[in-house]
């Protein structure tokens, strides 16, 4: 490093280093932004880059650091990445990652119209930097708006990502609660390489009444998965559709496998699906891809029941 360089510039460069992968910026700068500030495609801990960062915060009326921290990192994607809020999409760290969907499937962010935000709430931490490779499926809530509530009550330290069901009119809907750099509160040990999504429906035949007075599609069906209620509720198609469409797109943005575990142990290619818990070693270090929380606590059963439903083909 050059002995010319200011101690301030030195300061820029080592945050810059580590933010890369804090913040989550780095080899996700978007083309029109280097484009418009060449030296962003230099090395992020060099002097060249931190000038760059420097040159578009005083264009755009920001502390003029040179540090590339959440702030700038925003207000980048904001001019350069933008996605309208007519397009589905995901959040991952500050970026709208846009996405395909079924044409009946709806997304409403938190930061939308109508979104249910979860960040003010604090039941989140850092991953410290460490890549999701699993996507967590759970059952949480009545429908995708009680499922929040009890998520944001401060007597729970409780989270996930997104609830998938029915709007308030009926229509199949992926709530996204958190912004997918974050850690949420979902199952234990597995939350630091997951993301956790819920079906916000029950299974319980209690809630046969309820859910057919409010024009949901359910009936009584054998549980035969060894996990759970012999008997419970089917899922209701149009909350299928928007579970399924979440974590297919899930799988897509975030470089997921759509596969599940598989075998007599969970830990095969290939075969019939397995209910089981898997070893937990295997999920950390061997297996990318969906589980449910039934695959992780013997306790746990959710979402044996529905796999088939959301799954099969």
């Amino acid at each position: 490093m050059s002995s010319g360089i200011s101690t301030t510039k030195k300061s820029a460069m080592a945050y810059n280093a580590k933010a890369a992968s804090s913040v989550g910026w780095g080899d996700r700068i978007p083309c029109g932004l280097i484009g418009q500030y060449p030296n962003l495609g230099q090395a992020p801990d060099s002097e060249l880059f931190a000038l760059a960062v420097e040159s578009f915060q005083e264009d755009n009326r920001l502390d003029a650091d040179g540090k590339l921290g959440r702030g700038t990192w925003s207000a980048m994607l904001k001019l350069y990445d933008k996605v309208e809020d007519g397009e589905p999409f995901w959040t991952v760290n500050d970026r709208r990652m846009t996405v395909w969907l079924d044409d009946e499937v709806e997304s409403v962010n938190f930061d939308q119209k109508g979104g249910l935000d979860l960040h003010r709430f604090g039941h989140f931490s850092s991953r410290k930097g460490i890549k999701p490779h699993l996507i967590v499926v759970h059952w949480g809530g009545l429908d995708p708006h009680h499922c929040y509530r009890i998520f944001s009550s401060p007597d729970r330290q409780v989270s996930s990502h997104a609830g998938c069901g029915l709007s308030p009119d009926g229509k199949p809907t992926i709530y996204q609660y958190l912004d997918l750099h974050h850690k949420s509160w979902h199952a234990g040990w597995v939350n630091s390489y997951s993301v956790g999504i819920d079906i916000c429906q029950q299974p319980e035949l209690k809630w046969k009444d309820r859910y057919l007075k409010k024009g949901y599609e359910i009936e009584d069906m054998v549980n035969d998965t060894g996990r759970g209620a012999k008997k419970v509720l089917t899922l209701d198609p149009r909350v299928a559709a928007a579970s399924r469409e979440a974590v297919k797109s899930l799988c897509a943005v975030l470089d997921i496998p759509f596969e599940f575990p598989r075998g007599k142990d969970g830990q095969a290619k290939s075969g019939s699906v397995y209910h089981g818990v898997v070893d937990k070693d295997y999920l950390i270090n061997g297996f990318s891809g969906v589980i449910g929380h039934h695959h992780i606590k013997s306790g746990k059963w959710d979402c044996a029941c529905w796999w088939e439903t959301l799954f099969g083909e």
